[in-house]
């Protein structure tokens, strides 16, 4: 029996392509919404307390302030692009977030410093901030266009940090890549919670 030339390359195809996962059409990747374990679960809360919460701290829907304890998120990706909200927070909150309607009131530049540094940096930058009573902050860490293979290292290093560190989970309510006026893709806004 004699090999066709094409065989090899149909195997070697369907060999690569092995546990991919199509893309929705709209070229969206999707994240699944994270499990972590926290050391609470928000508080349940009824439309008539989410809406009086709302009323006493003068943000609309939902007050941010009604989510205790840690958080997981739900977070999609957009390409470059990324956003996400603790579980339960009104979707408002992050369109406002989102749009730039909120100012950031402390920023910090991660241009220049080495991972570990700038994990360090992040986190004293988001305690302190949250300590100062400041809720929008901006997290600036470049498109990664200096970069080694022009890939960024801050980027998804900052994300993972949002979606997975304690303290983020503890001292965050929704983060989103920032409006272009701020930086874009190479920047990330951060809401976070009233310090204790």
């Amino acid at each position: 029996m004699t090999k066709r030339a094409g065989d090899d390359d149909t195997q070697a195809f369907a060999e690569a392509m092995r546990g991919a996962k199509p893309i929705a059409p709209d070229g969206r990747a999707r994240v699944p919404k994270l499990q972590t374990q926290t050391r609470g679960a928000p508080p349940r809360q009824t439309p008539a307390a989410r809406a009086r919460a709302a009323a006493a701290s003068g943000l609309g829907e939902a007050s941010p302030d009604a989510f205790d304890g840690g958080a997981t998120f739900e977070v999609e990706t957009f390409g470059d692009s990324i956003e996400g909200r603790a579980v339960g927070l009104d979707v408002k909150l992050l369109r406002r977030l989102k749009s730039g309607e909120r100012r950031a009131l402390a920023r910090l530049d991660l241009h220049g410093h080495l991972r570990d540094e700038a994990l360090r940096a992040l986190e004293r930058f988001v305690e302190g901030a949250r300590g100062q009573g400041k809720r929008c902050v901006l997290v600036i860490h470049g498109r990664g266009a200096h970069s080694p293979d022009d890939a960024p290292v801050l980027k998804p290093l900052v994300w993972r940090w949002l979606v997975a560190s304690t303290l983020s989970r503890s001292a965050v309510l929704a983060f989103t890549s920032a409006p272009p006026a701020q930086g874009g893709d190479g920047a990330t806004l951060l809401l976070l919670r009233k310090a204790p």
